[in-house]
């Protein structure tokens, strides 16, 4: 091969360098970090309660992260509203594609018995993530924060925000998810410390902030001497600030809960939210896809595990629980978060 020859190949192996280096993807960090992922491009489903929300579409986005990081393919599809039968036909389908694992944020904790049993007698793992299910054949939980920190911290800040007394309303998103119903049994709890402060009937609005608005007009046409509302679930609290300012009731009833920055940003700007708590869900897809990966792979969990990219994860064994960490306060100061 004579030297013209040469340097044109050079120039065309260093041209397709670029080219991979300027669509995102690293040469170097090909190889999974987890072992053979790539070679066997495991496929990881997950079903969210609904998509179309930006809480899920941030899971999803930390799903994609993590598996470009770790050579794995991942799939995320669900129903458009929170269905139990649609997440469950979801389930099967997938069963049927015969992904290597699927996983959900239950809309119910006992619904899916019968999948999870069929997806585990087809070797297929079963996981959840944000919300859990009961399922003994339920091979890992990835749980986003303590839903006693969670819970606790939602009622101190409605209680300090209110003063200590008054009616408190709780509209939650579906009376039968595992997760939102395990943060309002801590949410009582945390209650007998006020008093002072009067819990109304728990009220439910679906995965939808007009539909918690909705409610929430209700609930203040309802009782005129209302001074907070708690919302459980990321759709809520907005829909229940819009309620609070149609009202004209800023400054009266106060507004917090389970919420994203994205979605109560502009009644941060405006006071009608205070604080409202959660975690951070990009963080929450990256770690459900790495601690799947490490149970295909046969890779046991230690009491602190170095996850690549997000740094130290705890894990409790006894209930199978990856745990991404401490609940996080939004408020005004850091509502830049984009998530």
């Amino acid at each position: 091969m004579n030297n013209k020859a040469k340097a044109r190949i050079t120039i065309a192996m260093a041209a397709a360098t670029l080219l991979i280096a300027g669509c995102g993807i690293s040469i170097a960090s090909s190889t999974s970090t987890a072992g053979s992922a790539k070679q066997k491009q495991y496929s990881i489903a997950f079903v969210p309660k609904l998509v179309g929300i930006p809480y899920f579409s941030a899971m999803n986005q930390g799903g994609e992260a993590a598996a470009k990081r770790f050579g794995v393919r991942w799939i995320y599809e669900g129903p458009t509203t929170a269905s139990v039968s649609g997440q469950a036909e979801y389930v099967r389908s997938l069963i049927q594609q015969h992904v290597l694992a699927v996983g959900v944020s239950a809309n119910s904790p006992t619904a899916l018995d019968p999948l999870i049993q069929e997806a585990v007698k087809s070797h297929i793992m079963f996981y959840a993530a944000d919300s859990n299910v009961s399922s003994p054949y339920n091979q890992l939980w990835v749980e986003q924060a303590r839903s006693k920190a969670l819970g606790y911290d939602v009622v101190d800040i409605a209680a300090k925000e209110m003063h200590y007394s008054g009616q408190l309303a709780i509209i939650s998103a579906g009376p039968t998810a595992t997760n939102l119903n395990t943060w309002i049994m801590y949410m009582k709890q945390r209650l007998k410390k006020y008093p002072n402060i009067q819990l109304l009937p728990i009220q439910y609005a679906g995965e939808s902030i007009t539909g918690a608005e909705q409610v929430a007009s209700r609930m203040i046409a309802a009782y005129p001497h209302l001074k907070g509302f708690i919302g459980v679930a990321t759709t809520i609290p907005p829909g229940e600030a819009q309620a609070v300012e149609n009202a004209g009731k800023e400054g009266q009833i106060i507004v917090t809960g389970i919420s994203d920055p994205n979605s109560v940003r502009s009644y941060l700007n405006s006071g009608v939210i205070k604080k409202v708590v959660l975690w951070n869900p990009i963080n929450l897809g990256y770690l459900t896809v790495w601690g799947v990966l490490q149970h295909l792979e046969h890779h046991p969990f230690h009491k602190w595990n170095n996850v690549p990219g997000l740094g130290k994860v705890e894990y409790f064994p006894s209930r199978k629980m990856l745990l991404l960490g401490p609940p996080l306060i939004i408020d005004k100061a850091n509502d830049n978060l984009n998530f």
